[in-house]
């Protein structure tokens, strides 16, 4: 059995990007930063999901490269004997993604009893932004086969007193929620906002907005699904810089360029005042490619998680989720988060 055994639920882009670098490090044995006793080849894929024709019935090393995905591709992935099954649908597809891909007619399968034959230890939901119906089936999946949690997209989950509460009542620990890039736009635009905070700036209005052509990126331009995301990353800044009301913020996806591909490009715009009724404005541009961002973040996450379970904690996992998400269940600084991961994992704290 591997140390680390997982199974993914939502084969697009970002799950491209980590189960290439899983491959760069199984097949290499590179210097791999070890956290917890956990190297990166300790992971190993047992069970994936997905609802697409294209997806559904193939070897996952095939479908981590079948359209829409657009994910650079970085390294040979060998046959990995994990066939794609099919998910619950629900509401899996919304209307913009349903003109690029098409569902498979294959019946769905029962995802905890899957999860119980592969001896899957973590559940990963990687299902689109927006997802409510899909995202709760798995999830109530991963309790019915005590398996834990990472929910990577926007509906609360880690962050829901209800399903909180089912986890931790189910003994099992569960982080989330929305998954931020390890080098993303998100993150990028607290650092800046923390540090003028910091040092005396008053904020008076700020924006990030994003251009990408991803799936994802197409599938946040849909009514619903973009309110989701936009208010995910919207309420992440303002939980940053708690004075900001919401005409002074907006951050979230404008457009899809399909020429794009995987790449995403965001456009920050801080206005400040300092000293006396001085002002500061920046104007930036940051080029960045989506999958690899958020597998970077995915894999220590998913050790961490898998410490958490190790270690008998149930519920949320404050230290990892305020790590790796957006919008976890509190809210601490960039620094504070990287310190609390940092001491959960050396066991010195508990959560």
């Amino acid at each position: 059995m591997p140390k680390v055994p997982i199974a993914i639920a939502g084969i697009g882009n970002a799950a491209s990007a980590f189960v290439q670098f899983l491959a760069y490090y199984q097949a290499e044995k590179r210097n791999e930063k070890v956290l917890g006793g956990l190297s990166v080849s300790d992971i190993e894929v047992v069970a994936a999901f997905d609802v697409t024709e294209a997806k559904v019935g193939k070897d996952l090393s095939e479908a981590i490269f079948a359209e829409p995905n657009n994910c650079p591709v970085f390294v040979d992935v060998p046959e990995t004997g994990v066939i794609v099954q099919k998910g619950p649908v629900e509401d899996g597809v919304g209307d913009l993604l349903a003109k690029v891909v098409k569902i498979s007619d294959k019946p769905s399968v029962d995802v905890a009893q899957v999860l119980k034959d592969t001896n899957a230890e973590i559940l990963i939901n990687l299902l689109p932004s927006g997802v409510k119906k899909a995202t709760e089936v798995y999830a109530q999946a991963a309790i019915d086969a005590e398996c834990a949690f990472v929910q990577c997209s926007t509906h609360r989950i880690a962050s829901s007193y209800k399903w909180a509460r089912k986890f931790k009542k189910a003994g099992l620990p569960v982080a989330g929620d929305d998954l931020q890039s390890k080098l993303g736009g998100t993150r990028i635009h607290k650092g800046l906002l923390e540090l003028l905070d910091t040092f005396g700036a008053r904020i008076v209005s700020t924006y990030q907005l994003d251009v990408s052509g991803g799936a994802e990126g197409l599938n946040t331009l849909d009514p619903d699904r973009r309110y989701d995301k936009r208010f995910i990353k919207t309420e992440t800044i303002r939980r940053t810089i708690p004075y900001l009301t919401e005409n002074d913020v907006v951050s979230g996806t404008t457009d899809f360029l399909e020429f794009m591909g995987n790449n995403r490009t965001s456009y920050f715009w801080i206005d400040a005042k300092y000293g006396i009724n001085s002002r500061l404005k920046i104007d930036i541009t940051i080029k960045s490619t989506d999958g690899p961002n958020a597998a970077e973040t995915l894999i220590d996450v998913v050790r961490g998680v898998k410490l958490g379970l190790d270690r008998g904690i149930d519920g949320p996992l404050i230290s990892v989720s305020v790590y790796g998400f957006k919008y976890a269940p509190v809210f601490v600084s960039e620094a504070t988060a990287s310190k609390m991961f940092s001491e959960f994992v050396e066991g010195h704290r508990l959560r």
